[in-house]
């Protein structure tokens, strides 16, 4: 699982929780390029963006995945509102977040079962 967070204490919880539920972690990277270099190159099976990273938005990462067919989750403050309008199917979670929120929607992600907009109901 790759994570993109700039946050030191959030990317520590997106860690834990990651691995108390299995996961092995993919980073986190704190700068975009450095992200986007990794997900060209190393394998993993789902991501978790901070939207803002370091001040800039991790869009690219985004659409590099969603072209490789990988699902991602998105953070952000903003909520629904740091998605942009032309890609309103991107899911996104809101900070703060509880770790066993993350699983869930991490798990619905993996699953394939939910669609963005199931993953409100989720939570």
């Amino acid at each position: 699982m790759l994570v993109v967070e700039d946050e030191m204490l959030v990317s520590l919880l997106i860690e834990d929780a990651l691995t108390d539920a299995g996961g092995t972690v993919v980073g986190p990277y704190d700068r975009v390029p450095d992200a986007l270099e990794a997900v060209r190159t190393l394998p993993f099976d789902i991501a978790v963006l901070d939207v803002n990273v370091a001040g800039i938005k991790v869009y690219p990462v985004a659409e590099t995945l969603s072209q490789r067919g990988i699902p991602f989750l998105l953070l952000s403050g903003y909520g629904a509102g740091a998605v942009p309008p032309e890609r309103p199917s991107w899911p996104v979670c809101s900070k703060p977040f509880r770790p066993e929120q993350l699983i869930a929607l991490l798990a619905a992600l993996l699953d394939g079962a939910a669609s963005p907009k199931d993953l409100n109901k989720i939570v």
